[in-house]
């Protein structure tokens, strides 16, 4: 239920971007930037951190480019040790593994407001440590997913 209730809020949201009418392949994506953030940790929070995992797979498959999208995500449920399949998030029954390709951008204690904060501000120190932030101009669209329960 509860991923349910995720990949809806996905769903809406995406269809609610200012370039949601654009997601698709052939489109200039030079001017969109997406940050997907996984504020939970831990086994009992794998759907949090699995729906960011299949969002970056959507949005490359719309085109949007590499360097533009930035995940944030503890990353402490593909070899959790409860896993069944080491190695492998699903986020819906039967379904693909969402979790290979996905980037690690910001992984572990790098996952915290300080650092989000600093991403989609374009952070120079940041830059210049070879992470990934927000680089957008004035004509470019952001999409910001942040997914947590709200504590600490």
């Amino acid at each position: 239920m509860k991923i349910l209730l995720l990949l809806s809020v996905l769903y809406v949201s995406v269809n609610a971007l200012p370039f949601g009418d654009q997601l698709v392949p052939g489109v200039d994506n030079s001017n969109k930037w997406v940050v997907l953030c996984s504020g939970n940790k831990g086994w009992m929070n794998y759907g949090d951190q699995a729906i960011v995992y299949r969002a970056y797979h959507l949005f490359r498959s719309y085109g949007i480019p590499e360097d533009h999208i930035i995940v944030f995500h503890y990353d402490d449920i593909a070899y959790n040790s409860e896993n069944p399949t080491p190695g492998v998030v699903i986020n819906e029954i039967g379904g693909p593994d969402v979790y290979k390709g996905v980037p690690k951008d910001y992984t572990g204690e790098d996952v915290n407001p300080k650092n989000f904060l600093k991403v989609i501000q374009g952070d120079k120190e940041l830059a210049n440590q070879g992470k990934k932030v927000v680089k957008s101009g004035p004509n470019d669209h952001v999409f910001l997913y942040f997914g947590d329960h709200g504590s600490p």
